[in-house]
């Protein structure tokens, strides 16, 4: 996988936080129109919030020079996330990106008559650059109108919602603290990881995988003697990066989602922790890598072993599912 790759895979991975972030962070809760009139701030992906949308950014943002400023990169990603999701709930098909270009940003390639993502890309980015430059407060739901019309027929998309399935924090399952707390926590993962590899030996050789688990819990193993050891100024940035790799490895390859907990008691290990939650079926399951760290000083394949748990849970849901829909199947078929 190239830089690019690794680029847009961590784009799509980490839509959920991101988005979920930036619904809550970003966007206003109520919106005052040009003509005076107070409004509740639509975030539910309609596109009815498309106009709404284009005010508010073009209230934020003077200019393209303006969205572009550094300090702005993370509310401009959180705006395509936005975009892109919208989109995608109507009129169909996937998010994409094109690494022949030499950026590689995301954009949408939307369904046809002629099937699906069969049409030409939707470049969010210039999308966005190009409403500030000419505030008309209308380009959004011009390139949506465009995009239905090559549907084809009544305009509606041919699949249900292609938009991701999104475990999104909101205000009902999150704080404002946690929320405050990821949208500064998940910018530092993926360069924090970056750096902590280079200090390992055969930097490389690291992969969100198991085989990398398994050797960090033994490096875990050998480091340290008890928990006090890992704590130590010194050891902070070692602990720190090698955090982020556990969270973020099983976070990948069980499809969880960052989080941070508030709100619970001081013995609970997830308090005032960064963890990883796995929804399966009905059911949380929540990982702590500071908690997984510490377990390897006891048992090295601590941490591996967290990463298996997840995996045949994963596995028994996805069999489950198909004996459903194979019971069902089965129903219609008698019927």
């Amino acid at each position: 996988m190239n830089e690019l790759q690794r680029e847009y895979s961590a784009f799509i991975n980490n839509m959920d936080v991101r988005l979920g972030a930036f619904v809550l962070a970003d966007l206003p809760e109520t919106f005052e129109k040009e003509d005076g009139e107070t409004v509740k701030f639509p975030k539910d992906f309609g596109t009815k919030s498309l106009p709404m949308l284009e005010l508010f950014v073009l209230s934020k943002f003077p200019s393209t020079e303006a969205i572009l400023e550094p300090e702005n990169r993370r509310f401009f990603e959180g705006l395509i996330r936005y975009l892109g999701e919208t989109y995608l709930r109507a009129i169909g098909g996937v998010w994409d990106h094109d690494e022949t270009t030499g950026n590689g940003m995301p954009f949408i390639r939307p369904d046809t008559e002629e099937g699906p993502a069969a049409g030409e890309p939707i470049p969010l980015v210039a999308i966005v650059l190009t409403a500030v430059d000419q505030r008309s407060a209308e380009v959004f739901t011009a390139v949506l109108d465009k995009a239905r019309e090559n549907l084809g027929g009544d305009g509606l998309p041919r699949r249900k919602c292609t938009g991701l399935s999104l475990g999104m924090l909101t205000a009902e399952n999150s704080s404002e603290e946690e929320v405050e707390f990821l949208s500064r926590f998940i910018g530092t993962v993926e360069p924090g990881i970056a750096a902590w590899t280079q200090e390992q030996a055969e930097p490389a050789s690291w992969g969100f995988d198991r085989e990398s688990l398994a050797r960090l819990g033994k490096q875990v193993a050998v480091r340290y003697d008890t928990r006090e050891d890992m704590m130590s100024e010194e050891e902070t940035p070692f602990v720190a990066g090698a955090m982020r790799f556990i969270g973020e490895t099983v976070r990948r390859i069980g499809f969880g989602q960052w989080r941070y907990g508030t709100e619970l008691e001081a013995d609970d290990p997830r308090s005032r922790q960064p963890f990883v939650r796995f929804v399966i079926g009905d059911q949380n399951l929540d990982l702590v890598p500071w908690r997984l760290i510490q377990a390897a000083l006891e048992d090295s394949e601590a941490i591996a072993s967290a990463l298996d748990a997840v995996i045949e849970l994963r596995e028994k849901e996805a069999a489950e599912a198909a004996a459903s829909d194979g019971d069902s199947t089965g129903t219609d078929d008698e019927g």
